[in-house]
């Protein structure tokens, strides 16, 4: 059996199975998949599959719930990938917003509530090729652990779910900080 697991995105409808990366067909979306994982998608079970850097994402159909499709999901999908040949995946259609999306979804997701709780927030600026731009404020413009969130953090989960090339920068980066944010943000900690 090969080790998948789930994880939510911002879309109820949609979960994101991470593979391990020699199982994963070609990125791109998926026009036909091999077995039980096709005939769901035939029936309308799910509504989409696109396969990314480290996992494939899937949408279910509007009148299908997780909850009741999720185990057959599951099962067609790790049946599908012992047959890396049963697969057509359209690659020119690889995800070129997928970055945008991921980095969105973190940033609303846990990323966001992780400097929120320190009484800041990131915004994100833009996505251009695997350069992710953001901006920081409130106590995050300027606090020192800024960077090791940006880059141990967020920019290490975009690799993780995108690509190794993905680079993160901050469009307000400054290496000075004024007396008062520095004790703001110690304060607000």
């Amino acid at each position: 059996m090969i080790p998948i697991h789930a994880t939510a995105t911002a879309n109820p409808a949609q979960l994101r199975w991470v593979v391990p990366p020699d199982r994963l067909p070609p990125r791109g979306t998926v026009r036909h998949a091999p077995g039980r994982l096709g005939a769901l998608v035939d029936n309308g079970t799910i509504d989409a599959l696109v396969v990314g850097g480290n996992d494939i994402l899937i949408a279910i159909g509007a009148a299908n719930s997780w909850r009741e499709v999720g185990d057959d999901i599951r099962e067609a999908l790790s049946e599908a990938l012992l047959d890396p040949q049963g697969w057509t995946v359209d690659e020119s259609s690889a995800p070129d917003g997928q970055l945008e999306t991921v980095a969105a979804e973190l940033l609303a997701g846990p990323i966001g509530d992780l400097a929120a709780s320190h009484g800041g927030s990131i915004e994100l600026v833009s996505v251009v090729g695997h350069q992710v731009r953001v901006r920081m404020s409130g106590a995050c413009d300027g606090c020192p652990a800024a960077s090791s969130t940006l880059r141990d953090v967020f920019e290490r989960e975009l690799r993780r779910r995108v690509d190794q090339q993905v680079a993160v920068s901050c469009e307000n980066d400054s290496a000075t900080m004024s007396l008062g944010k520095k004790l703001l943000s110690l304060i607000v900690r």
